[in-house]
């Protein structure tokens, strides 16, 4: 198996996004719930259908190896964090590098997430960068 990093960490998340969808296929050939057509763009009620049962019945698999569905939701929660963490550590490196290089004190708690965009104090990285002199 390749690094799984080896193309940084929003990559990553797109080949786990994939896996993803290779799961649901595969669910939905078993139920006749056939929607997917492999790629990453799942209409959201679909996508609601679909891995609300794949979910369920993994809460019923649990359920059988007395595992309470809350731990797994848990789980799963803990890692998509941790992963979406890594994906966005990545993004804001290069702004934080700059704030370095021009001696503005900047920190990764500075950023706030705006639909998956960083922004600082509501503005741009690079516009707030270029407002403080960086």
């Amino acid at each position: 198996m390749t690094d799984l990093y080896a193309d940084g960490a929003a990559e990553a998340n797109r080949t786990r996004a994939h896996w993803a969808v290779t799961a649901l296929e595969a669910f939905g050939a078993t139920t006749g719930q056939n929607y997917l057509d492999g790629t990453l763009n799942v209409d959201g009620d679909i996508l609601r259908e679909l891995g609300g049962d794949l979910l369920a019945d993994l809460f019923h698999l649990a359920r059988l190896n007395d595992c309470t569905p809350e731990l797994v939701i848990d789980a799963g929660l803990m890692h998509f964090e941790a992963e979406l963490d890594e994906e966005r550590a990545e993004e804001i490196e290069p702004y934080l590098e700059r704030a370095k290089d021009a001696e503005i004190e900047l920190s990764p708690g500075d950023f706030k997430w705006d639909e998956d965009r960083p922004t600082i104090d509501g503005m741009e990285p690079a516009d707030w960068l270029d407002h403080m002199g960086g």
